[in-house]
């Protein structure tokens, strides 16, 4: 064999593990993201807590969601490196939340857009979506909903 083949399977060698390591050290997960005393995560499982539509046509969106590129004009900032692994240590619930573009009964219809809206977001993850972003929003917005009354109230910035 010349250097030349030896050195080709020794890169291959070392690439084929590299390029495989992404799928075993992979956590299933996404990562977990704390708002109050629950814990929100995406999730693909059918049975979650949550199903949530993006949905920039629908008529009547439950929620109206602007993508801003300044975090200080933001209602909701979701801002990570990739390590919230064990963000949701010590919450007392866990909400799941399934995000499905094509959902004709999911329980939150969200428009996301750069357009003007109710609700302005600001995304910089390296975990989560602007999508996956915009579910949590919503899922965290509609809890906080179900609980007006209780002394624990949502309110939207001006």
């Amino acid at each position: 064999m010349t250097r030349t083949h030896i050195a080709t399977l020794m890169v291959l060698a070392a690439a084929i593990p590299a390029a495989t390591a992404g799928s075993f050290f992979t956590p299933s997960d996404k990562p977990c993201v704390i708002a109050g005393a629950a814990g929100y995560r995406i999730s693909d499982s059918t049975s979650a807590d949550f199903t949530v539509r993006i949905d920039n046509t629908a008529a009547q969106p439950d929620l109206r969601m602007q993508l801003v590129d300044d975090s200080a004009a933001a209602d909701f900032v979701l801002v990570d490196d990739g390590d919230a692994d064990n963000a949701c240590t010590g919450a007392t619930a866990i909400k799941s939340i399934r995000l499905d573009r094509s959902a004709l009964h999911a329980g939150l219809t969200v428009s996301l857009s750069r357009a003007p809206a109710d609700y302005k977001i600001y995304v910089r993850s390296a975990s989560f979506s602007q999508q996956d972003a915009a579910a949590l929003f919503a899922a965290i917005w509609q809890t906080a909903r179900n609980t007006v009354g209780s002394g624990r109230e949502f309110a939207a910035r001006d």
